[in-house]
Order: C-alpha cells, then sequence, then structure tokens
C-alpha cells in the first residue's frame, strides 16, 4: 500500500520503463490505485517517444533494457529532460551501481523484489520536489537577468519578484497590494517556501470570507465554553500556523474591533482564545494582501493607522495584467502548458494570432481570468494549434465592437442584451429570462418598453415557451 497523500490529488503523471510485462502490471497497477496516471514503456527508445510526446513529473526506469545497459537510459532521459526526477529499479543492485546512478543524476536506487512501501514514499517525494522545483524556477525567472525578456523589463513583476527574494530569508511582516486575481496568494506562497519556514504550514485566513461574528473565534481559537455550541476547544488561524506563515487575505476588510486585536499580536506577540484569561505567544510569520486602498480606508477611519504602519514593513505591489501587456504572452502559454499536463493533453500551440488577440482583452480578472481562460482552451480546442478566432471564440471579443460598444446608452446596451438572448435560445422567452436573471413578467415589460415583439425571425407566440 501506497501512502495517502493530497500530491495525488494532482494526478502526477509516471512514466514506468521495464521490459517485464508482470511487474509491470504490478507496479502500474499499485500506483494507479494510489490515484497517479501511469504510463508505460517496455524500451529506452520507446520511453523517449513517450517523453518527447507527453509530460511527466517522474520516470520509474528499469537499469537494464533490451536497448541499453547500466546508467545509458538514465544519462539519454537527463539529457532530454534534465528536471525530470528519475528512479532506478534493478534486480543487480550494488553500491557500486547506484553510486554510478546517483553520479549520473537519479533521484533514487531500489532494488528488486521492490518494497512497495519504499517505494510509495519516494514516489511521493520525487513528484513533490518535482513540483517545488518547478514553481520556485517559475517565480524565480522574474528575477535572472536571462530571463528579462520573458518578464519584461518596464514592467512592475520584476521588482515585486526581486523583493520576493529579498524578504523571504527573514521573518518581516509582508504586505502584498494589487487588485483581484494579480496572484497575492501565489506571491505568499512562494515567500513561504523559499523562507527557513517552508517545511512549517502556510495558512490562509479569508478575511472577506468569514462572518463577522465567528471571525475572532476563528482567528485566534475558543476554549470548550465560551459561547453557546463552543463544545469543544477550537484551534485558530494563528495557532494552526505554528512556526509556519498565516497569509491575512484581504485584511482590509477587518473589522476595527480584530483590526485592534491583530495588532497587539504583531506588537508583543500575543494573544488569547475566546473565554480563555491565558495569553498564548504567535509563532508564525505574518504576511498581509489586500486589493482595497488601505490609505482611504484610513481617511474614512476604517482602517487603524498603527495597524497599516505595523503591517507595511515590506510592501510588495503586483501590477494589473493590463499594465504589462507583453508578459501575456508568457504567461499564457506557461497557463495553457500546465492545464493541458493537468488534464492529460497534448501539448498545445498557439498562434501569433491567438497572443495578439489574448494582448488585446482587458484581463478585469488579470492572471486569474487568463488562467480560467487557458484552462478552457485546453478543454475545449479541438486542434493542437489555437488561432485567434478560438480566443475571440472563448471571450466573446469582437475588436470592432468596442468602440460601438462604448457609445450606447444603457438603454441600448440592455435591448441589445434581450435580442442576443431571445435569437440565441431560439425565441424561448421563458428561457430568456432565466439565462438574463430577471422574471418572465420583467421580460415581458421589457419587450413592450423596447419595442419588441411579432416580426423578429425567431419570434414564438407566448405560449411557445
Amino acid at each position: 500500500m501506497f501512502p495517502p497523500k493530497s500530491v495525488r490529488e494532482s494526478a502526477a503523471h509516471i512514466l514506468l520503463v521495464d521490459d517485464d510485462d508482470n511487474l509491470r502490471l504490478i507496479v502500474s497497477d499499485r500506483l494507479a490505485n494510489a490515484g497517479y496516471r501511469i504510463a508505460e514503456a517496455s524500451s529506452l527508445r520507446e520511453a523517449l517517444d513517450q517523453l518527447d510526446r507527453e509530460s511527466h513529473q517522474l520516470v520509474l526506469l528499469d537499469i537494464y533494457l533490451p536497448d541499453q545497459t547500466g546508467t545509458e537510459g538514465l544519462r539519454a532521459i537527463r539529457a532530454r529532460h534534465p528536471s525530470l526526477p528519475v528512479i532506478i529499479m534493478t534486480a543487480h543492485g550494488t553500491i557500486d551501481m547506484a553510486v554510478e546512478a546517483m553520479k549520473e543524476g537519479a533521484y533514487e536506487f531500489v532494488t528488486k523484489p521492490l518494497d512497495f512501501k519504499r517505494l510509495g514514499m519516494l514516489v511521493e517525494r520525487a513528484i513533490e520536489s518535482k513540483q517545488l522545483q518547478t514553481e520556485i524556477d517559475y517565480l524565480r525567472r522574474a528575477t535572472d537577468e536571462p530571463f528579462t525578456e520573458i518578464i519584461g523589463v518596464d514592467t512592475g513583476l520584476k521588482h515585486a519578484m526581486a523583493l520576493v527574494d529579498r524578504v523571504a530569508g527573514s521573518d518581516t511582516t509582508v504586505l502584498l497590494r494589487g487588485e483581484t486575481g494579480t496572484g497575492k496568494e501565489v506571491i505568499a506562497r512562494a515567500i513561504h517556501r523559499l523562507s527557513p519556514r517552508r517545511t512549517k504550514p502556510f495558512v490562509v485566513a479569508n478575511c472577506a470570507a468569514i462572518p463577522r461574528e465567528l471571525m475572532e473565534s476563528e482567528m485566534f481559537g475558543h476554549v470548550r465554553g465560551a459561547f453557546t455550541g463552543a463544545i469543544a476547544d477550537h484551534a485558530g488561524f494563528f495557532e494552526t500556523a505554528g512556526n509556519g506563515t498565516l497569509l491575512l487575505d484581504e485584511i482590509g476588510d477587518l473589522n476595527m474591533d480584530l483590526q485592534a486585536k491583530i495588532l497587539r499580536v504583531l506588537e508583543d506577540g500575543s494573544y488569547r482564545k475566546v473565554g480563555s484569561s491565558t495569553n498564548l505567544r504567535n509563532r508564525a510569520r505574518v504576511i498581509a494582501s489586500t486589493h482595497q486602498p488601505l490609505e482611504k480606508l484610513m481617511e474614512e477611519g476604517r482602517f487603524r493607522e498603527d495597524l497599516f504602519y505595523r503591517l507595511n514593513v515590506m510592501p510588495i505591489h503586483l501590477p494589473p495584467l493590463r499594465e504589462r501587456r507583453e508578459d501575456i504572452r508568457e504567461f499564457a502559454k506557461y497557463f495553457l502548458r500546465t492545464c493541458a499536463c493537468g488534464n492529460n493533453s497534448r501539448e498545445m500551440i498557439l498562434t501569433e494570432g491567438a497572443i495578439a488577440a489574448l494582448e488585446e482583452h482587458p484581463w478585469r480578472g488579470n492572471l486569474r481570468e487568463l488562467r480560467n481562460c487557458m484552462e478552457r482552451l485546453a478543454l475545449t480546442a479541438t486542434a493542437r494549434t489555437i488561432d485567434a478566432a478560438d480566443v475571440r471564440l472563448l471571450l466573446h471579443h469582437r475588436p470592432e465592437e468596442e468602440q460601438y460598444l462604448a457609445t450606447l446608452r444603457l438603454q441600448d446596451l440592455e435591448r441589445q442584451a434581450i435580442l442576443a438572448a431571445l435569437e440565441r435560445l431560439d425565441g424561448n422567452r421563458t428561457k430568456t429570462a432565466e439565462a438574463l436573471g430577471i422574471g418572465r413578467r420583467t421580460l415581458q415589460n421589457k419587450l413592450k418598453q423596447y419595442g419588441i415583439s411579432a416580426g423578429m425571425p425567431w419570434d414564438k407566440s407566448e405560449s411557445a415557451s
């Protein structure tokens, strides 16, 4: 049995290379039952072909194959895919061979008959290491000179990533600022993973999502009997984070009372559970994020100035995607590649026309919207090459209409929305009302108001619904 681990939820892709059909059957069955996706090969040539066709997160390689012996196969795989972890398997294990394989870059070395418990742990560790290294490498590219052409020299992301590298090794409080979808939580996780606390918990407290009456209990925990329904002690976010990192996401949404208690934690490191008189020590590093203009909130008396200055020790601003359109190309390729791999799809290609269409889009949802767009394209595209028509169809984006729409009155836009919905739904008024989020009677009034009635090519009678 392989031990359960959340990493399998991502359905990592493993290539199993062995000329023993029975062994491949047993190992692939074990791995598949553990939640991994398995590809098989019985020779080095077949393995290299599969690696060139599809993305994998790990290779399990028999050291003796019909077309290779020793570490030849390992060297061949490492030459083409240097970051891909390879676990060597053999029934002819010797210390010398193990040393040679490790020198050639093998992740680990196991002997047959296989110890499946040990193999399971090694597979887990290798895939986790690969995933983490991929994320860190991608984030580090923003600060590496050879990659300035990818990130864009005139964007704020390069500066932001330089600050991430600078603050990761310290316990300095960081305030991440930027619009929704700019990647604030991703940056917070990067700071954690690049820090000495990387093996400790990373906890996210979503200040905007927790009801006000539960916020103090969720943040600091409570003791049994603290209030009606508190039937047991409860650990809050600070306690759960332990010696790790706590992200106070959307801290601008905190009420003033809780802001004062957060300030106390930042000032003297102590807090109390609800219903307790015992002071507890905070051990977690605190990172805060917000999309709100905190300076304006301070002027309006909705955010404490002293808390702002405590949080704003190291501010990092993440620019919106519209201010770094030159980055859209590489982000789009990265998200498309990631989504295609995650969905077990073949590698897809964006044409220059598709990239131009992506660069024309306003991306009000920033990187989150772009990532979702790439995921939908990976799932819905019928060909390996994605062109401008595919992108515009997905985004419902017609460049020639933009200036025209900007000149319309609200009533004109509403009339067009109703007409478009009626046409799309073949004049079915009940379905049209549902699609527009209004009642049928309201739709009838709108049709009368805008003179939309009989004579339309798709018009149906009142009973036609």
